[in-house]
């Protein structure tokens, strides 16, 4: 038996709201991963530039292959005018279509693309492709119509091996903890230091907020730590990186990145695993203090010290606000034959409305 909370503490517990747990074996060659600390990292090879009116934007290239510059109106009904000018001094006028010999290409969306990628109406989007560019400037002109509402301009370079990578962390956030911004720039294997990276947090209504500087710490790796988000809103948060400087061969460059995190609603804590065995089974109880009533989910991940999954057992649970003491039972026979001080409890409490994660709590038994 494995006590790690006093019993008196236990008795002292709102009983459990029991309902029908389901629960299992895993497949022998199923491994236990620990959750994501945050989302996959975005890989940018772009960036990103909008314009409320006319004015003229600059596409610093590294001359590491081709450039697409894709323009979206945010109007429907009316099309922005482009005008590519390029280090050499050739100009693409907005109604010139250029051409494979002179390296620069200019399309039209039309409607059936248009619609396939959910943007707006046919001829207010175009794409400018500058087949090989060289290290250095290149300058966009861009004509939007007084009754427009502005328009983003992507460039993107392939083909370039300068990279930003992107992310923000943790994935789950708990009210109170603090949030890590974290960007990365590489030029194929060489890091770059000495850049200019900032983020801007947006919260889930889409308010952004002020922009934050991230520190170079060397080796290609920038970040900023905030301490609490700008707004207490649970929900999808959104992060926009933009990074300048220059590559290691001297061409300036530009790099847009995204990140993103979920800003849980404090719903519940999960606080020590308590565990015993009784009669064929491992029972485990955990307390939860609950913030917000609702329907939760209670789920367990059992494992063995060399992270093989072993079990696994779920069960929802009706909780009211307030201490609860949560109880689940494993079969003995689900764990094989790995004796009970080698396991590793992964317990969470998700919420089911909505959907979120409640409170986790882990244990390696010893």
């Amino acid at each position: 038996m494995k006590k790690n909370v006093p019993a008196l503490l236990l008795l002292l517990l709102a009983p459990a709201l029991l309902a029908q747990d389901a629960g299992g074996r895993f497949d022998a060659a199923t491994r236990y991963t620990e959750p994501e600390i945050h989302a996959p990292a975005n890989v940018s090879r772009m960036f990103t530039r909008t314009l409320s009116r006319s004015g003229a934007i600059d596409l610093p290239a590294t001359g590491s292959g081709s450039m697409i510059i894709w323009t979206l109106n945010s109007d429907r009904a009316t099309r922005v005018k482009t005008r590519l000018l390029t280090p050499s001094g050739q100009v693409l006028q907005p109604a010139d279509r250029g051409s494979l010999d002179r390296g620069l290409r200019r399309f039209e969306i039309g409607s059936a693309e248009a619609s396939e990628l959910g943007l707006p109406g046919a001829g207010a989007q175009e794409v400018v492709h500058v087949l090989s560019t060289v290290g250095a400037r290149y300058q966009l002109e861009v004509d939007v119509p007084p009754s427009g509402r502005g328009a983003t301009v992507v460039a993107a370079e392939p083909e370039s091996p300068l990279t930003l990578s992107t992310w923000a962390a943790p994935l789950s956030r708990q009210p109170g903890q603090p949030v890590t911004l974290h960007a990365e720039l590489r030029d194929g294997d060489d890091a770059i230091s000495g850049a200019t990276l900032t983020a801007r947090l947006a919260s889930p209504s889409g308010k952004a907020f002020d922009t934050i500087a991230l520190t170079d710490r060397g080796h290609g790796i920038y970040e900023a730590t905030v301490a609490d988000l700008p707004e207490n809103a649970a929900g999808a948060w959104q992060v926009r990186f933009e990074a300048e400087g220059v590559t290691t061969s001297g061409a300036r460059f530009a790099r847009t990145g995204a990140g993103e995190l979920v800003a849980e609603r404090g719903a519940a804590r999960l606080g020590l695993i308590h565990t015993e065995v009784l009669s064929g089974v491992l029972r485990l109880t955990v307390p939860a203090d609950v913030a917000l009533a609702g329907n939760y989910r209670l789920d367990v991940i059992v494992a063995d010290d060399a992270h093989n999954g072993l079990a696994w057992a779920e069960g929802a649970r009706t909780l009211p606000t307030g201490r609860t003491a949560l109880t689940i039972d494993i079969p003995l026979t689900h764990l094989g034959d790995t004796p009970i001080d080698q396991l590793f409890l992964d317990v969470r409490l998700l919420g089911l409305d909505p959907i979120g994660v409640a409170g986790r709590a882990t244990l390696r038994m010893q």
